[in-house]
């Protein structure tokens, strides 16, 4: 336990505030420009070949992952507002980052780039992993079996 003084305590308090603020307008300015940057998810998206819908999911992935390292690599060599020890700034720098960062880009990222992920799988991953993995029951039971229970006599 990092041992603080009422004055670092406030210090943090201020500095997570506000870095939470940043990242989450970061998320949304990020999900805006992706928005306008590409194709939307409906039919002409699923119309287009496989490797074109890879590499839009995959640059669209590429992007928000170099927008967050850089973003993260900036913060970290910033004073901090609110000045404090670098163990405490540094401290406040990962806990907030990656939390707010993603908490930004799931209010504000629309549905389309979800959409599009989720299409990609059921349509060319999910068949394979479906013969891979027991499609019905639960781990939890040990009620995993490959045909639908009605089938093997099961309730």
């Amino acid at each position: 336990m990092i041992r603080m003084n009422w004055q670092e305590k406030l210090s943090i308090t201020g500095n997570s505030i506000l870095l939470s603020i940043f990242y989450v307008l970061l998320g949304a300015f990020v999900s805006y420009v992706l928005y306008h940057l590409f194709d939307e998810y409906d039919e002409n998206w699923i119309s287009k070949s496989l490797p074109y819908q890879i590499l839009d999911v995959t640059v669209e992935i590429g992007i928000l992952a170099i927008v967050s390292f850089w973003a993260s690599y900036f913060i970290e060599l910033a004073p901090p507002i609110f000045p404090v020890r670098k163990q405490l700034d540094l401290l406040v720098d990962n806990n907030i980052s990656s939390v707010f960062y993603l908490f930004g880009l799931y209010l504000f990222l629309d549905q389309s780039f979800s959409n599009k992920l989720v299409y990609l799988f059921t349509t060319y991953f999910g068949p394979t992993f479906g013969h891979i993995f027991p499609a019905y029951g639960s781990i939890l039971d040990f009620s995993l079996t490959y045909t639908h229970p009605r089938k093997n006599g099961l309730q």
